[in-house]
């Protein structure tokens, strides 16, 4: 069965396979037509075609084919335009101009390709395509370019190089290089540039359509150094001129700095002297080219100073670009001479009747010297006509000796130096001949004080110079000078009378009158004097160690008033303001502290006590102090025994000194033993100090006895002496 089947298999599949061989060689390729060439550009076209049979066959793709070459196939260039029967219409781009193209429309189904007729056409020709070369070696007359023509535009290109100008977009009716024909590289040389111009390059090409241009190039052609004239030399002086030049081309560039320069030397350079006249910015069309009506030469005037009389320069003009420095010719003159060029010396070696002088001439001023030397007067400029000294020729210092002066006289001096200029002068000097010192006398001081004394004198002659300043000068020590202390009494001659005041009391000084002139300072006889003294300045001390009959001051002799102190101390006394006539105490001499004890004083008294220093203007005296002495018991003393009988006597005392208590009892007590007291028998006189007189009763006949006085106050009982008596014996 399985045989069978595929037995059956197989008849079926070429029973299948005739049949279908027998459909297929019923069918054709399609028929077409092609469509004739229409809007026939540079690169372009349009055509298509018309499938009138699809051959049995769907059209599964169609368009056009061409090639410069016969019978194009759609192995060559071709359109897509679709499928099916009917017309279509096909774009052909890309083209070539000025080719002949072929082209046929097709048609595919599964038979095949089939194609229409074949048409041809022609493209439009177009200007030919190039570029510019860049440019190279530049020169300010020169440069090289060139250009590359990739296409001719389907038209051979007959002329082909570059345009030149200064303004954009040259083209062939400007300058213009010709550089052979056809597509392809080419090199061009550019000539007759004009330095310093700004220039716009393109390369051409011409075919029959016409002329095509390349990008445009720009350069800049170097400028080179300007041409610049010397103008001749005039207004010449002694020490300036004035030059200049002409300016026939600034070289292409902007001219940054002309003028002239000048030296003794020849060819100078700015290196030399110079002038620096304004910038210059030449306007126009063609600045290269001065002499064009856009722009004509350029005039400078320059002017020369600072010359020396009497020299030859060399001088030429210059004018600076980018390019460098030009000059122009040379050209030389002199300067007429001048004046020489002098300064006068400081004088020196001034007498009375004599100075050194000269000068020194640093400049010749373009001439010889012919004479020099000083010229003075007593009047300001003098000048040769008068006075002067002839010192030699020539250039350089001259030392000139200058007499027969007037001493004590200002004299005005100038160095002199003549040449065929004339004579020209130094700076004036001024100097004044040495004088005799002024004549200067003293006098006596008068007015004499204690601080101050009238010094006299006078200047009795100026020596032959003005007197500036007169005075008295002093000192403690002799022979003194203005550099010590000094009063001034104006100046001139004259008598001189001046205070010197500020003194020191009992002061010896020293003066001398003196006067001040050309000369120096003059001073009259040596005078002394002696300021009067003054009383003495002395403090008194306090008082301390104040006992019943003494005590302790002093002082301090602060100033000896100018002399000196022959006796100090103390004086008291109970009554105010007590003086050396009181009790006084002397306690050396000098000034300085000292010490003073105070003694032989009465208990509880008031003291008033001073400090005193004595010198030659007499006795000063201290502050006043005061004191009391301490108390103590009474002084009495015992008087004799009168009226003595065989039962009484008659004594009595005298109470010196209360002992600074009141005395509240007095009188005499005796016994028969020595010393008695007031326990034993006594008198009572009364109080108070005093004398008194006391009698005694009751007294035994012919019996020897001891009698003393007595004094009593707070402080106790005082005693007198002790005196003795016997009494008589009983009468009969």
């Amino acid at each position: 069965m399985k045989g069978l089947k595929n037995l059956l298999s197989i008849l079926c599949a070429s029973s299948l396979l005739i049949i279908s061989c027998e459909k297929e060689t019923a069918k054709s390729v399609p028929v077409v037509e092609t469509a004739f060439p229409t809007a026939i550009t540079a690169n372009s076209v349009n055509s298509g075609g018309l499938i009138s049979s699809e051959g049995g066959a769907s059209v599964s793709a169609r368009g056009v084919c061409w090639s410069t070459s016969q019978f194009p196939t759609v192995a060559d260039s071709k359109t897509s335009d679709g499928s099916g029967k009917g017309s279509f219409t096909s774009s052909i781009t890309g083209l070539s101009p000025g080719v002949t193209y072929y082209v046929r429309a097709y048609a595919v189904n599964a038979v095949g390709t089939g194609y229409g007729n074949q048409q041809t056409f022609t493209t439009a020709t177009i200007l030919a395509t190039l570029t510019t070369t860049a440019i190279s070696s530049i020169t300010p007359y020169t440069a090289v370019s060139g250009g590359n023509i990739t296409a001719d535009g389907g038209a051979s290109v007959t002329a082909r190089g570059v345009c030149w100008g200064t303004s954009e977009n040259p083209t062939i009716l400007m300058s213009k290089s010709s550089d052979g024909t056809g597509t392809g590289t080419f090199t061009s040389n550019l000539t007759d540039l004009i330095p310093g111009t700004t220039y716009y390059v393109r390369a051409y090409a011409v075919n029959s359509i016409g002329t095509s241009y390349g990008n445009q190039q720009t350069f800049v052609a170097p400028a080179v150094a300007p041409t610049v004239a010397t103008s001749e030399i005039s207004s010449v002086a002694s020490t300036s001129a004035s030059g200049g030049g002409v300016i026939s081309s600034t070289g292409g560039g902007t001219i940054t700095a002309k003028g002239i320069c000048w030296s003794t030397n020849q060819n100078p350079t700015t290196a030399d002297f110079k002038t620096s006249d304004a910038s210059l910015n030449i306007l126009g069309a063609n600045p290269f080219d001065l002499t064009s009506a856009q722009a004509q030469p350029i005039t400078f005037s320059s002017s020369m100073t600072a010359l020396s009389p009497g020299t030859t320069y060399y001088v030429r003009a210059y004018a600076t670009n980018s390019a460098g420095t030009s000059y122009g010719e040379q050209v030389s003159f002199t300067t007429l001479a001048a004046l020489p060029t002098i300064s006068t010396t400081v004088i020196t070696g001034i007498t009375s009747s004599s100075a050194s002088g000269g000068g020194n001439i640093t400049n010749s001023g373009g001439a010889n010297v012919t004479a020099r030397g000083v010229c003075w007067s007593t009047s300001q400029n003098p000048v040769i006509t008068g006075s002067k000294t002839t010192d030699g020729n020539g250039t350089g210092t001259f030392t000139s000796s200058i007499t027969g002066l007037l001493p004590g006289t200002t004299y005005y001096v100038r160095a002199y130096a003549t040449n065929s200029a004339g004579t020209e002068y130094g700076e004036q000097r001024s100097f004044t001949t040495l004088a005799d010192p002024a004549t200067v006398v003293s006098a006596p001081a008068t007015s004499i004080t204690s601080s101050s004394f009238t010094a006299n004198g006078g200047v009795t002659a100026d020596g032959g110079s003005p007197v500036t300043e007169k005075g008295v000068c002093w000192a403690t020590t002799e022979n003194p000078t203005v550099s010590n202390n000094k009063v001034t009494d104006g100046n001139g001659t004259g008598l001189i009378s001046v205070l010197v005041s500020g003194l020191q009391p009992g002061q010896t000084y020293y003066y001398r009158p003196y006067a001040i002139n050309g000369a120096g300072t003059a001073y009259g006889t040596e005078i002394s004097v002696t300021t009067v003294a003054e009383l003495p300045i002395v403090v008194t001390t306090v008082i301390t160690s104040v006992g019943k009959t003494g005590a302790v001051s002093g002082g301090t002799v602060t100033s000896d008033g100018g002399a000196t102190v022959s006796s100090r101390g103390v004086c008291w006394s109970t009554g105010a303001n007590p003086t050396t006539d009181n009790s006084k105490t002397s306690d050396g001499t000098g000034s300085g502290i000292f010490t003073s004890t105070i003694s032989g004083l009465l208990p509880g008294t008031t003291y008033f006590v001073r400090a005193y220093a004595t010198n030659s203007a007499g006795t000063a005296y201290g502050v006043q102090g005061e004191f009391t002495t301490l108390s103590d018991t009474p002084v009495v003393t015992t008087s004799a025994v009168t009226e003595i009988t065989n039962i009484s006597a008659t004594c009595g005392g005298n109470v010196t000194i209360s002992g600074g208590e009141a005395v509240t009892a007095r009188g005499v007590c005796w016994s028969t033993s020595e010393n008695p007291t007031t326990d034993d028998s006594k008198t009572s006189d009364g109080t108070g100090t005093g004398q008194f007189s006391s009698s005694l009763t009751g007294l035994s006949a012919n019996t020897t006895y001891y009698i003393r006085s007595y004094a009593t106050n707070s402080k106790g009982t005082a005693y007198g002496t002790q005196v003795t008596f016997t009494t008589t014996s009983d009468p009969l």
